[in-house]
């Protein structure tokens, strides 16, 4: 017991001093807190350098501000200057928020270190004076030092503005760096006093500060304005690049904003910020698939659709014994596959005009079903022939990301804080506004504006039909946008047209009152991630995606209308001049799904094109950074490729069989390896990218890959394009033993 007393009643020792460890890490505490102010600054340059270095779309802006050419609308001064403007304000914003936050006296969240002397206190007034250098300079340097690094994705010949923008925005860093040197210099000569002030609150800054951060609210507020109301115009004519500038600029303004009234009033505003989020998300799903009122309008089944097409064919073609029907399936691949589908397409129309009357069908997903539509759009519109793909190329060649974004950055996300929904903010709709602007600058008409049933709607021209094929998010099945009845041969597939109509209106031919536009139902199967959201059936509440989700090459749904087209042709004697035949159109560098391309092929291709072919194939390396977290992602993602090269492989070995047997049964002689056709890209020498805006030489590649002539002379990659072209056109002329 006395030695109890005894321990109790001892004076407490004596407190030892930190090791060396604890007391480094003290002072980087001590420096953090110092710092914190600034880090939303700090942020905002690490997005940046993310976007503009590490996300190949993000290099992409760089490709197209850098390159020549007519080939897309990306390109330009005007273009080169609000990039280079938004720059130059986004690394001011960044330097003079730091500067103002690192001056201010905010209370104080925690204990300054008892020992900061020496060199740690030298370093606490360097980092107060520098780091808002460093930071202003940051922006630059970032997007200069992208633009050299951008040089290293040209297989050759990389422009040489890419080195010229380069160093002009690292030599606009260096001079921004000696300009604050040199201003803070002239201030503490004129006013040393106030070169060291602090402060406590704004209406204590200087009146110049407070008119810089007034101009710099006002600025915001012009660009919110602007791209809320009319994101397609105004972002369209300034350019991705400058809207990401711009974006960056007006963030790291609010954003330190918000930090300044955080600190100042103790509240955690962020925090307080994303539960807000959380709780409007639970009201203001405003991506609504867009709807359009119309007049009633029969869609016939696929058989019936069949007979229609037969008794056009043989009434327009009496001279031609045997008619090649033709089902094309088409990838998704963001712009990519839009554009080299319209390419291939319209290039085939361009060569012989009844090609377009041949194509019973079109099989589309994502970007394919974007270039599937604007194809049958030109058709609709009675294009002259030698024009289809210059027209469609026009159409697609356009900058589709630069209003996505701006959507993005601005609306929708205003839209993010509100528990409620506005309809007129939803990015998605101005996607579709951007696809339908693009069509009306270039064939001056409102086409993909127009109800998607319209397309059909002149009986006395013919339009092939379209099969768009998106995912449903709560069943994870297709839904198909048609102008044919989505019925059970489509198997496991569900008819957007019924998605759109109560079901007091589901008859058994669906004569709609209400339709989607012709822009709605392709976005309807390109809602790529995160780019365009996932729209919303208003009946239901349901969501539909991007159809690569489901099977990302058309040939699923191309086979369920090839096994229909089959059994009718079996068993109707008027079918029998009918040979149906396959068309898909891939546009993955790599890919091998038909006989036309084996693997060898595509070693070949990694070898002679290798910077470009690699970058491809390195989605497919094994890799073990964070394995097991990652690899059930990554095992979705290549699934989803995986599945689809599958069903090109499934289509085609169920054509051969049919092909072989049709032929043999009426001794027919068609041109053509089995029936079937492959288009493909080959790696270019030039990224080929998967977004929603290409460059010019992206564009150009394109262009001579139907051709075979897209590679680099020194090593040429056969594509099969043009083998492939002159067996289609054989196949249209064919004739019986």
């Amino acid at each position: 017991m006395s030695e109890v007393m005894s321990e109790k009643s001892a004076p407490p020792k004596q407190l030892r001093r930190p090791d060396g460890s604890a007391n480094f890490f003290w002072h980087l505490q001590d420096l953090y807190h110092e710092l914190k102010p600034s880090r939303f600054v700090f942020i905002v340059a690490i997005i940046g350098a993310i976007v503009f270095a590490g996300v190949e779309q993000g290099r992409e802006v760089l490709r197209a501000l850098a390159e020549a050419g007519a080939s897309t609308s990306v390109t330009g001064a005007l273009r080169l200057t609000m990039f280079g403007t938004g720059l130059a304000i986004w690394s001011l914003a960044s330097w003079y928020s730091a500067r103002v936050l690192l001056y201010f006296d905010f209370p104080k969240s925690h204990e300054a270190h008892p020992r900061r002397t020496g060199i740690w206190q030298r370093l606490h007034s360097w980092l107060q004076r520098n780091v808002p250098r460093i930071l202003g300079v940051a922006p630059m340097a970032i997007v200069g030092w992208s633009f050299l690094r951008v040089r290293g994705t040209y297989e050759s010949d990389p422009p040489p503005s890419l080195l010229y923008l380069g160093l002009l925005m690292l030599g606009g860093g260096v001079l921004l760096y000696v300009f604050f040197v040199l201003r803070r210099r002239w201030i503490e000569r004129h006013d040393p006093q106030a070169a060291r002030q602090t402060y406590q609150q704004l209406s204590q800054l200087p009146r110049d500060s407070a008119a810089v951060l007034t101009l710099m609210a006002g600025l915001s507020l012009a660009l919110c304005a602007m791209f809320v109301v009319e994101p397609v115009y105004f972002a369209g004519a300034i350019g991705t690049g400058a809207v990401l500038t711009f974006a960056a600029a007006c963030w790291v303004f609010w954003g330190s904003a918000l930090v300044y009234f955080g600190s100042w009033k103790r509240i955690p505003v962020i925090t307080l910020i994303v539960l807000l989020v959380l709780i409007s998300s639970l009201f203001n799903d405003n991506h609504d698939v867009r709807v359009v009122a119309r007049d009633e309008f029969s869609r016939p089944t696929l058989r019936q659709a069949l007979l229609d097409w037969n008794s056009h064919i043989t009434t327009k073609y009496p001279e031609r014994p045997v008619h090649p029907l033709f089902i094309v399936a088409t990838e998704g691949g963001g712009i990519r596959a839009a554009y080299w589908t319209t390419t291939v397409l319209g290039t085939i129309q361009d060569v012989d005009s009844s090609f377009a009357d041949h194509v019973f069908a079109i099989s589309g997903v994502s970007g394919g079903s974007l270039g599937a539509a604007v194809f049958d759009a030109l058709v609709a519109d009675a294009v002259p022939q030698g024009e289809f793909a210059i027209r469609g190329q026009g159409v697609l060649g356009q900058d589709f990301l630069s209003p996505a974004i701006a959507a993005m950055f601005y609306p929708d996300l205003i839209q993010r804080f509100l528990p409620f929904r506005i309809l007129f903010l939803d990015r998605g709709r101005w996607m579709e506004r951007s696809w339908e602007n693009a069509w009306r600058n270039t064939l001056h008409t409102d086409r993909l504006a127009k109800p998607f049933l319209d397309l059909w709607q002149d009986r006395h021209l013919y339009v092939p039909s379209l099969f768009l094929n998106a995912t449903s998010v709560e069943s994870g099945n297709r839904i198909i946008a048609a102008n044919v009845l989505i019925d059970a041969n489509f198997l496991e597939a569900t008819d957007a047209t019924g998605k759109l109509l109560p079901v007091s209106q589901h008859t058994e031919r669906r004569h709609p009152k209400i339709d989607v536009r012709l822009s709605t139902a392709a976005h309807m199967s390109a809602r790529f991630t995160y780019v365009s959201p996932a729209g919303r059936f208003a009946l239901d509440g349901t969501h539909v995606v991007d159809g690569g989700y489901f099977e990302n090459s058309g040939a699923a749904t191309a086979l369920d209308i090839l096994r229909q087209v089959n059994n009718e042709v079996r068993r109707n004697a008027e079918l029998r001049a009918i040979i149906p035949q396959i068309i898909m159109i891939s546009n993955n560098p790599l890919g091998v799904a038909s006989g036309s391309r084996d693997l060898t092929m595509t070693k070949q291709a990694l070898k002679n094109v290798a910077r470009s072919a690699t970058a491809e194939a390195a989605r497919r390396e094994p890799g073990t950074f964070l394995e097991d977290a990652l690899a059930p992602a990554y095992a979705l993602l290549s699934t989803r490729d995986a599945r689809g090269e599958y069903a090109q492989k499934a289509i085609g070995q169920a054509q051969r069989e049919f092909c072989d047997a049709i032929k043999a049964q009426l001794g027919i002689q068609v041109a053509g390896p089995q029936c079937s056709y492959f288009f493909s890209l080959a790696p270019a020498t030039v990224p080929l990218l998967l977004g929603w805006m290409l460059s010019n030489r992206a564009a150009e590649a394109m262009q001579k890959e139907m051709f075979d002539s897209g590679l680099s002379a020194k090593a040429p990659v056969p594509t099969w394009n043009q083998a492939m072209l002159n067996q289609i056109i054989a196949a249209l002329h064919s004739e019986r033993h």
